[in-house]
């Protein structure tokens, strides 16, 4: 049986579909809960402004242990280490189980104290203090 020759137009049509699924599979932050708190993987925009603060997940600690925010501020929670984390705060988890790598926004809701902590590390806490 006779084969026919990829003609440029298939290719291009193909090409344009791995594309697009590429695009697709990319990730986003579309499982944001509404309440301040972000649980999927963050996807920067040009029009983002930078976070207030960070917290880093290192050596079984959180780096630093306490941060100051204002009220709608945003704090990126990272994980720079092999380890799987979580970082529970106030009893909820705002960023689901974090592999090396992963950065999630948390977006300060209201003024007061609220304590972080890891599920998987329960030695690892942190403070981040909202104000007006």
């Amino acid at each position: 049986m006779k084969q026919s020759k990829p003609t440029l137009l298939g290719l291009s049509a193909a090409a344009a579909a791995v594309l697009t699924l590429a695009a697709a599979c990319s990730g986003g932050n579309s499982n944001t809960a509404g309440d301040g708190l972000a649980t999927g993987s963050p996807v920067a925009t040009p029009t983002e402004a930078p976070p207030a603060a960070e917290i880093d997940q290192v050596n079984l600690e959180f780096v630093p242990a306490q941060v100051t925010v204002r009220v709608g501020d945003v704090v990126l929670i990272r994980n720079s280490e092999t380890a799987i984390h979580n970082a529970v705060v106030n009893g909820t988890n705002v960023t689901g189980n974090m592999m090396k790598g992963s950065a999630i926004p948390w977006k300060a809701p209201a003024p007061g104290e609220y304590t972080v902590a890891c599920d998987y590390h329960p030695l690892m806490k942190a403070t981040i203090t909202v104000t007006e």
